[in-house]
């Protein structure tokens, strides 16, 4: 038996030949995650990174209806990236002002 999975963002754009009987048989819907799990996954994409005191992950869950998974993880990505680059810009600071 062979299986295959598909996953898309955007399924207008599927090719109606696939979606007929025999190619596709099963279709599933996976809505955008909710307040609630929008918290869940930017707690889970920040678990490994230390994260500021004064960071309200309920804040960014609440104002980012409308975003994906994806999407949530991306600027949790960004985000520690910045962080990393102001830390070090502020090391290089120190060290140019000793």
């Amino acid at each position: 038996n062979v299986f295959i999975i598909g996953a898309t963002n955007r399924p207008d754009q599927i090719d109606p030949a696939l979606l007929r009987p025999g190619c596709l048989d099963q279709l599933i819907y996976i809505p955008l995650p909710d307040e609630p799990s929008r918290l869940s996954i930017l707690k889970a994409a920040l678990r490994k990174s230390p994260v500021a005191p004064d960071v309200d992950l309920s804040f960014l869950a609440k104002h980012t209806h409308g975003f994906s998974g994806a999407d949530l993880t991306e600027i949790c990505q960004r985000a520690a990236k910045l962080a990393i680059r102001e830390s070090i810009e502020a090391d290089i600071r120190k060290a140019r002002e000793k």
